[in-house]
């Protein structure tokens, strides 16, 4: 049973037979709840929309579109209620005022075009025609009505290149929300149900009183959206086996089912909201089992522009550490004015947590290889002007001429990333030559790479592995971009000073790196930058030690 990947439609999805992974017993357990209100955070296309869809054809009484699913065998009574849904992702606007005359007029015409009802509120504002609309529900049905609201967030979202704007937006949506929280407090409202990519305090969904639950870091709820590795084995694993056995997969670069279910778990498994169970991103998964091929799927449907903006304003954030620690509020209490990086990933599908709560402290990491390398094609369009062939040239260029030992390439090869890096001088920074570095290196294929590897005796900038005998080791240095140079004689005497600073760090790192990561052979190479008339680069003398008896001998 093969899936339709580009409708999120559930009464569409059941009529057609096609496969459904069944979330309806997540379902069933709201309902057994006291509380009526509702928020869920998940990624974009991570199965937010197929929820609510479920949800509409649940309280619109479809009982036949549930046969054989998990909440037909549960007491429902699948009683009919009316039903307002709301995508926000569909709103156009360039304006608050015209962002509530957009929301008043979708409530007026789902009042008239399903309802058959006219709403009385002159002045045009959305919350005091969805208060009407809801009240004469009740009046004419005797039925609390259902709300249903998707991407809540879409409209904050578009805004945030501009900050004022996005709090303006936010506030404008959070009356709309105190309004269905109006609603629920006198008694108007079976059901609501908001998801977003992201949590915003300003909204007032998590703010004064009768506030939303939020289920999304509920254990109960982990799973409601994308798919567990159990759901892969009962929906998936068995048509994937057919498959196999048909031919479906001959002349693809996959040797067998194993081969093909780990390649399909490191490219886009990984995510959690209980640290232990394990889910798939639904879009990227389903078409790489329809394509037969492995690509960022998920990533290339659409990436939020705005995180370039984050990007370029915190160099100080190390992207390809895993095992970042974040406190829980300082992730989940943000608004459009402080956003910053890291919550921001984590909400929108690019860190997962790695590890159990412990203390108020989540332990971040990148959930898969398609995140990693969608990361790294974010950071590099963020700061460097080549263009992404070019890099990955370069990348092979560099990786060759480390492994010749070509020490005239090497030094070529990265000063021509250096001299690509988008910054002007008064921007010049260790840390942006260390996140362009990151990127270069993963262009050339290097999977193993260690960013602010800690030892007892210090920080390595950057490590990676070559093979499973040799490492190299950079060690980054940037001269203070208010010095200024009144020659090429002067910035002579400056590089000289800080490769040598460098090279005694370097000169440190060797024996306990022999026992971190257990290489057998290190190259030491000292970069330093500085600025006159453009960005100029130099490396230190490469220097290569092999492990001794002695180094043996002197291991802790």
């Amino acid at each position: 049973m093969d899936p339709i990947l580009d409708s999120p439609s559930f009464e569409f999805i059941r009529r057609e037979n096609t496969l459904y992974i069944d979330k309806t017993v997540y379902i069933e357990k709201l309902l057994k709840r006291k509380e009526r209100l509702f928020f869920l955070q998940r990624p974009r296309r991570f199965g937010n929309s197929l929820l609510l869809s479920t949800m509409l054809s649940l309280f619109k009484g479809d009982s036949e579109l549930f046969e054989g699913l998990a909440l037909n065998y549960s007491n429902y009574d699948f009683m009919e209620y009316p039903v307002l849904h709301f995508d926000l992702s569909d709103l156009t606007w360039k304006s608050c005022s015209a962002l509530n005359s957009r929301l008043h007029g979708w409530v007026c015409d789902k009042a008239k075009e399903d309802f058959g009802l006219s709403v009385e509120n002159e002045e045009k504002y959305p919350s005091a025609a969805l208060y009407d609309l809801v009240r004469k529900h009740k009046i004419n049905t005797q039925k609390n009505s259902v709300i249903l609201v998707d991407e809540y967030d879409a409209p904050i979202l578009k805004a945030l290149k501009d900050p004022d704007f996005a709090i303006e937006i936010a506030q404008t949506l959070g009356e709309f929300f105190s309004t269905i929280k109006k609603l629920n407090q006198e008694g108007f409202l079976r059901f609501a149900f908001v998801t977003g990519v992201s949590k915003f305090s300003m909204t007032s969904i998590f703010s004064g009183a009768n506030v939303f639950t939020d289920i999304s870091e509920d254990q109960e709820y982990a799973n409601i959206c994308g798919i567990t590795f159990d759901e892969f084995d009962k929906y998936l694993k068995g048509d994937i086996h057919n498959k196999f056995a048909e031919g479906f997969f001959k002349n693809t670069e996959f040797k067998d089912i194993h081969d093909f279910i780990q390649n399909l778990k490191d490219m886009c498994d990984g995510y959690t909201w209980n640290s232990v169970d394990k889910i798939f991103n639904p879009v990227s998964l389903l078409t790489a089992i329809q394509t037969r091929k492995l690509d960022s799927y998920w990533f290339g449907m659409g990436t939020p522009t705005f995180l370039y903006k984050y990007f370029k304003s915190d160099k100080k954030t190390s992207l390809f550490l895993d095992d970042v620690e974040m406190p829980v509020e300082y992730l989940n209490n943000q608004t459009a004015a402080d956003l910053s990086l890291v919550p921001l990933l984590y909400q929108t599908g690019y860190l997962t947590s790695s590890l159990p709560v412990k203390a108020g402290v989540y332990t971040l990491k990148i959930p898969n290889i398609e995140v990693k390398n969608a990361l790294n094609f974010l950071l590099t369009k963020t700061f460097v002007n080549k263009k992404i062939g070019d890099l990955y040239t370069f990348g092979k260029v560099l990786l060759s001429a480390i492994m010749e030992n070509d020490e005239k390439t090497i030094q070529m090869s990265l000063t021509n990333l250096c001299s690509n890096i988008k910054l002007k001088r008064d921007e010049l920074c260790e840390r942006t030559f260390h996140i362009a570095l990151l990127c270069f290196l993963q262009f050339a294929r290097i999977e193993e790479v260690y960013s602010e590897l800690n030892l007892a005796c210090g920080r390595i900038d950057i490590c990676f592995m070559l093979d499973d005998y040799k490492a190299i080791l950079l060690e980054l240095k940037s001269l203070d971009r208010c010095h200024y140079h009144k020659n090429d004689t002067e910035l002579d005497v400056s590089f000289k000073e800080s490769l040598d600073q460098a090279e005694r760090q370097l000169n440190k790192y060797y024996i306990p790196l022999f026992d971190k990561i257990k290489a057998k052979e290190i190259q030491g190479i000292a970069l330093s930058t500085a600025w006159r008339r453009g960005v100029r680069a130099r490396i230190s003398k490469i220097v290569t030690r092999e492990m001794t008896q002695d180094d043996i001998d002197n291991l802790p």
